[in-house]
């Protein structure tokens, strides 16, 4: 990090050598803190230069984005993310919500999501819609190895349900599987009681970036309705500064001017709040109690 006070306009220059998800978050942060007005980014990976200098956008801070190619840096082309669209698969998606589960695209899949915590996925595999059922990736694979074909949708799902439940309810003990996608689990919250977070209405939405696996944090996402208004929602546990990133990209995807940062009260934290205040939209940082005990 280097801050440049030769020049008439007080500017950070930051250079990260590994491809971070959170690089422009932290070059912000600095420069704002130093009182700097403009940010030149660095990185060696293209592909994330070109899509924070999309991201960028979504900020009000001047921002310029380099990739680094050996000895020589080429300012970074803003190119928006792709999101695949998830597949038409009424019959299995109707199951999904059938079970009481959140149905929730995702990156060409839906997930089936029991308060937040994946149970069940629908995509499309040889051309035809398929569901693996179990909880995350390896789960599932092992679900369609030791599980007879031919069994219902529903009585799988409900065993899996029935294992899940337990901890993954409001007030119950903890567990291993209630600390799992934590963020989503607030946001599942919030599609059930809206008014909590001050929404008249609230759907889920993909991030820019494909699910990772259960025990990678990230943020969540949703659009949702406050007196006519479309609201973007971005959720948050532990004091994650790339919800800032998140916003910044999705109210640009989504062409919407308001947005909201959505975290426990202890996860409230002034860096927040300071990122809320330079993004181009509208956001504002509010609490929700979450329904888990620890």
């Amino acid at each position: 990090m280097h801050v440049d006070e030769t020049s008439e306009v007080r500017t950070l220059w930051a250079y990260f050598v590994e491809p971070e998800r959170t690089a422009l978050t932290v070059a912000l942060l600095l420069a704002v803190t130093d009182g700097a007005a403009r940010v030149q980014l660095i990185v060696d990976d293209a592909e994330l230069a070109t899509r924070l200098s999309w991201v960028s956008s979504g900020f009000s801070v001047d921002v310029s984005v380099w990739v680094a190619q050996g000895r020589v840096i080429e300012q970074a082309e803003a190119i928006a993310p792709l999101v695949d669209a998830a597949p038409s698969c009424p019959e299995l998606t109707a199951e999904l919500a059938t079970a009481g589960l959140e149905v929730v695209a995702d990156h060409g899949v839906w997930i089936g999501e029991l308060n937040g915590l994946e149970v069940a996925r629908v995509g499309e595999r040889d051309g035809a819609c398929s569901i693996d059922i179990g909880v995350g990736a390896h789960d599932q694979f092992a679900s369609a190895a030791l599980n007879d074909a031919s069994a219902e949708v529903a009585e799988l799902l409900g065993r899996v349900i029935e294992q899940v439940r337990p901890h993954r309810s409001a007030g119950v003990a903890p567990h291993a599987i209630g600390r799992m996608a934590r963020a989503r689990w607030l946001r599942a919250q919030a599609m059930r009681e809206p008014g909590l977070i001050g929404l008249s209405s609230l759907d889920p939405i993909p991030l820019l970036d494909p699910k990772p696996g259960l025990l990678e944090n990230q943020v969540a996402a949703g659009l949702g309705q406050s007196g006519g208004d479309e609201v973007l929602v971005v959720f948050g546990v532990g004091i994650d500064v790339s919800m800032a990133e998140v916003a910044a990209g999705l109210t640009q995807h989504h062409d919407v001017d308001k947005a909201l940062f959505v975290v426990p009260p202890r996860d409230h934290h002034r860096r927040l709040d300071l990122l809320a205040r330079i993004l181009v939209a509208d956001t504002e940082v509010i609490t929700l109690v979450p329904e888990w005990t620890d």
